[in-house]
């Protein structure tokens, strides 16, 4: 009798040793444990944050916030770093297509110019008041 689950395992990881990537022929990794993950996200915040006390000009660190906040589902955190980086350099097209996913995610069809400042000012006064 031939043992078919033994053959295709063997297969699978000999394949994925000749091609070069033996995590292929394990399989998925295990999941990761959720608190270790969301105390992973936290701190990438937290030197995101700390990144731009230094540096308070750097659009990319404000787009790459934005984008953690996106990817987690805190849409309307994302304005603000967006807001931010907007006023420093308003012709970046990932900024405004960045934003307008925030704003459809919060079934919000616009922002007004307004709101946009003071979104920028209040996350401005955060990193501010964050570094004293």
């Amino acid at each position: 009798m031939i043992n078919w689950k033994a053959i295709t395992i063997s297969l699978g990881l000999a394949l994925g040793w000749i091609m070069g990537n033996p995590a292929v022929a394990l399989g998925p990794a295990p999941s990761p444990d959720p608190q270790a993950e969301v105390q992973m996200k936290l701190a990438r915040v937290e030197a995101l944050t700390q990144h731009l006390r230094s540096y308070p000009k750097d659009v990319d660190e404000m787009e790459h916030l934005a984008a953690l906040y996106i990817a987690n589902g805190a849409y309307d955190a994302a304005i603000g770093p967006l807001a931010r980086a907007l006023q420093l350099d308003p012709r970046r097209r990932t900024l405004w297509v960045a934003l307008d996913e925030a704003l459809r995610q919060l079934n919000r069809p616009r922002i007004s110019d307004e709101e946009l400042a003071m979104r920028a000012a209040a996350f401005r006064y955060g990193v501010e008041k964050a570094s004293k």
